[in-house]
């Protein structure tokens, strides 16, 4: 047997059937959750200090194992040096260098900016050279740093990448 609704019992029933297609709700939207930010990882791939000797383009080579930004700190004893930074794919000769025919990754000609700072994203996995080039007529001490970063890393702050023009062709090539 069919119940019958009064208009007086129907009002409230229409009611709650118009709030519920609506979209309104009596209860508290459901908070989404924070996404988790992603981790800064960072690896020192590589650290060294010596000497270079006037007009010589001294090389380093290092290896990465996973893509990343490569960031680069050099230091040298005199502010009026002319120091040129540079990270190649694989190796770089003395006649590719003076020639600028690497596979250059990045390039800090020579800039007041002491100590250098400079970046590289997107660097995927595989063998560098850290070239660092004194085109100064006097001999320097240096001392370097590279890491690889996540993308989630702050940046370095850089000061040198561009920099001047090339300042010519070297007349040595070392090892560090």
């Amino acid at each position: 047997m069919l119940a019958r609704i009064t208009r007086r019992a129907a009002a409230p029933l229409l009611t709650i059937l118009a709030l519920g297609c609506s979209g309104k709700s009596n209860t508290a939207p459901s908070t989404l959750p924070t996404p988790t930010p992603p981790v800064c990882t960072q690896t020192l791939i590589a650290e060294g200090s010596g000497s270079i000797p006037a007009d010589t383009l001294g090389a380093a080579a290092f290896t990465t194992s996973s893509a990343g930004r490569l960031d680069v700190i050099l230091d040298w004893t005199f502010a009026d040096s002319q120091i040129g930074l540079y990270v190649v794919r694989g190796s770089c000769s003395l006649e590719q260098f003076n020639a600028r025919t690497c596979d250059f990754v990045l390039r800090s000609e020579p800039t007041p900016a002491k100590p250098r700072r400079v970046s590289a994203s997107n660097v995927p996995a595989g063998s560098y050279s850290q070239l660092v080039a004194n085109y100064s007529q006097r001999d320097e001490s240096l001392s370097t740093q590279i890491f690889l970063r996540s993308e989630a890393c702050p940046p370095v702050a850089t000061n040198g990448e561009g920099g001047a023009a090339p300042l010519g062709s070297l007349r040595r090539a070392l090892p560090f």
